[in-house]
Order: C-alpha cells, then structure tokens, then sequence
C-alpha cells in the first residue's frame, strides 16, 4: 500500500476512534472529547498548527487561517465538521462505533463518512503543500464546526459565529468547499458523476396544534383536538405543495440526462417542455419529487399523557424543507389554507432559502477543470440541489459561491451516514487530498 494512502488511513482511524457526539444541551456534550481530538490534530498535523494562525470560536470550533506574503486574489475556504451523531444499538453494529476497524476494506465507525474523511483530507492536503512549500498569492482558510449535527441558537452555533467573525474581519470568500456531494462511479458503462451541491433547501420545522377543554375520555363528545390535528396531518399529505421547476433543478437535471435509461433520458433532457411527463416520474421517485418543490414530512405528533384523558393540547412536528422560491411566510400561508377549522399553524424554527450559485462562474470553470483532471475528461459535472442541510449555507454573507463537494468517490462499499455500520471505504482516501491540491494549484495559476 502507498505510504501517503497508510497516512491517510491511519489519520482517519485517529480522528473516529475519538467519540465527538455534539448535543443540542451544552451540559450534555462531553467537551473532553473535544479537547483530545484538537491535541490529536496537533501530533498528527503540526504544520498545521505551526504556520496557520488558529483562532478558538464558540465552545469547540476552528478557524486556521495561511496568510500569503502577496494576496492577489480573494481567499479560499474548506469547511468541514468535528462533531457526530450518537452511536445508539451498539449491538447492532459489526464492529464497535468508534473503534476505528479496518475490515472489507473499509474504515468503520461513526464519523468514517459524516464528516471526518472529509476534515482529515483537508487537513492532509494542505500539511502537504505546507511541506512542499507552496506559495499561495491567497489566503487559506480551514473551518472546523464543532456542532453541525444539531439545531441550535445562532449564538451557539459554530458555523454562524465563525462566518461572522469573517464578516467582522472584512474577509469575502472567492469560494467555499463543504460536505455533500461526491464523484458517483459510473454504472453500466457510464462514466463517472461528479454532484456539486450548488445550494441546499433551507431546513424548518412547523408545527400543527389546537387547544381545548380537555377531560375525561368517557365522554369525548364530538370528537377530541387530537383527532382535529389528525385530520391536519392528513390534509399535509393530501395536499403537497405544487412543482415546480428552478434554474438549478432544470440544469442539474440536463447535467445527468446522458446517464439516464432512454425513457428517463428523453424527459429529463428538456424538463420544461416534458413537464407533464417530468411531473409523472417525479409521482414515482423520491429524490426527484424532493427536487420540483417544498417538501412536508410528518414526524412526530403528541396529545394526552394517558388513555382516559381528553387531551386539552394536541400538536404535531413537521419537517419542511422549503424550496429556492418560497419563504416561510409563504409556507406557513399555504398550510393555514389547508387546515381544518381551530388547528393553528406555528413554526418552531424557520429560515428561508439562500440562492442558488452561477454555473457561469470562472470559479465554477475552474473546479470543473480540476474534477476533469483528477476524475478524467469524461467525467459528468452536474450542478446539483442538496436535499440536506449543511453549515455552509451560513457563509452566504461573505461567500457568493459555495459548493458542497468532498472529491470523495463513492462505491457501493460506503455505508450512510447516521445509520448503523457507517464506514468509508479507504482505497480512494487520496483522491479528495489530490482534488483539494490540484484546485488550490489551479487557482493560483489563474
């Protein structure tokens, strides 16, 4: 096995084998776990620690910072996060959580895939060009949330403070690389997929809730207010929101036509003018009916505390993630429209949508450029929607173009985040260490 490629391995077994669970409750989050992974990252990368400026925000987060002796350009950013979601069922899994097992091929434990592959491939990269002295005529930054995987106050949140002490610092961001897409190996002949996340739906909860009298269930009367909020949660499902299409669905959906089976092929060429048809297939498949609109999921509902009560409250959560054209106002409108007489519509926690990024950017030309030479000339670069949430969209205020791509290559042996197995296959671990290189390389050139 190459040295680099040990390298590489070894470091991501350094970081999962540490349990860096966040929790939405400070008291809850074991912040030693926080404290070995930052003295790990010093033995493992002290070039890093040694040449960048680092600077502590919030209770966990990182921001290095590799001052050029001639900036000439706007500076450039890789994101990615420290913290994981719990490791529940232990029993359930083939090796332990956070023991860091290499077997099958791949690296297993929580972090493997969400995010730590990605946060050990930058650090790599840039403790290489480190060691090779490269001379950026930018600046560098490295971004390390400390609490991406739970909802929580601006305040508290890492990624929002870390972009506005950027914004305080005067500092605008030529771009900004982030977790979410991958390069997809090809199938069936196909040439490999390279998905560069271009925007993200913003993620809300609304909740649906009536009140009354409540009292004992012998005497329920016409009906009870939880029976009221079930009828709500009916008429969310009933009544979706409409599709429709965005630019960048439109041109993400172009990108990946020459991928598709020849029926799909056809439709999805010209989505707009096979919209009866586009509309038919997004009926069938989940991922392209999460594309064409805003999203509702029913996710949790609760009334009374026990059998033999009326309850006297009666609420249900959904989850919405609200498409690039609409607003939670507009949102919360469309639900109210929808309910049954009394059942009140509230959001618990709202954000609307950031636009979408230029496909017509240079940047955009250069990045297309180096996952060409990293991946290979045949490669498919397609713009694409992130149906999940990731802490990059907070960078908005001092970043115009923000891509959600790792250069991680995806295989059929990588196991999902937040599931059970999670693992990261590390035969490719090198490639997203040569992507984040060869574009750094690129940019300087330019």
């Amino acid at each position: 096995m190459d040295t680099k490629l040990e390298k590489y391995i070894s470091h991501l077994q350094g970081v999962v084998r540490i349990p860096t669970v966040s929790s939405v409750n400070d008291e809850h989050t074991d912040w030693s776990q926080f404290d070995r992974l930052h003295r790990y990252m010093q033995e493992a990368w002290p070039l890093v620690f040694e040449k960048m400026e680092l600077t502590a925000i919030g209770k966990a987060s990182l921001l290095f910072h590799w001052k050029s002796e001639s900036r000439k350009k706007d500076p450039v950013l890789f994101m990615a996060h420290q913290d994981v979601v719990p490791a529940i069922h232990e029993e359930q899994w083939s090796h332990p959580p956070f023991g860091g097992d290499l077997a099958d091929g791949c690296l297993w434990g929580r972090g493997a895939e969400d995010c730590k592959s990605v946060l050990t491939a930058e650090l790599d990269a840039i403790e290489e060009l480190l060691e090779e002295d490269f001379r950026p005529d930018f600046d560098i930054y490295l971004s390390f949330g400390h609490n991406e995987e739970v909802q929580c106050s601006p305040d508290k949140k890492g990624s929002v403070l870390t972009a506005k002490y950027l914004k305080e610092k005067g500092v605008h961001l030529a771009c900004v690389f982030d977790e979410g897409g991958n390069v997809e190996l090809g199938e069936d002949g196909n040439p490999p997929l390279a998905l560069v996340g271009m925007a993200e739906k913003a993620p809300n909860e609304f909740v649906l809730y009536k009140d009354g009298a409540g009292g004992h269930a012998s005497k329920p009367g016409r009906g009870t207010v939880l029976g009221d909020v079930a009828r709500a949660m009916a008429a969310v499902e009933a009544h979706p929101m409409p599709y429709r299409l965005t630019p960048l669905v439109k041109a993400h959906l172009k990108a990946v036509a020459p991928l598709q089976d020849k029926e799909r092929r056809h439709v999805v060429s010209h989505p707009k003018k096979n919209w009866k048809q586009l509309v038919k297939l997004a009926k069938n498949d989940r991922i392209t009916d999460a594309l064409l609109h805003t999203t509702f999921a029913v996710t949790m509902a609760e009334g009374s505390s026990q059998a033999n009560v009326l309850p006297s409250h009666a609420e249900a959560t959904l989850s919405v993630r609200i498409l690039q054209g609409d607003t939670v106002d507009s949102v919360k409108a469309y639900l109210e429209s929808i309910m049954p007489d009394g059942v009140q519509v509230k959001a618990s926690y709202a954000e609307n949508p950031h636009p979408a990024g230029s496909v017509d950017s240079p940047i955009f030309g250069l990045l297309s450029d180096t996952i060409h030479e990293v991946y290979g000339k045949d490669t498919v670069v397609a713009p694409n929607l992130m149906l999940g949430a990731t802490d990059s969209r907070n960078y908005s205020e001092v970043c115009d173009h923000i891509f959600r791509f790792t250069g991680r290559v995806r295989t059929p042996e990588w196991g999902e985040a937040h599931q059970v197995d999670e693992r990261m296959p590390v035969d490719r671990l090198d490639r997203p260490v040569k992507f984040i290189k060869t574009f750094l390389e690129k940019y300087r050139e330019q």
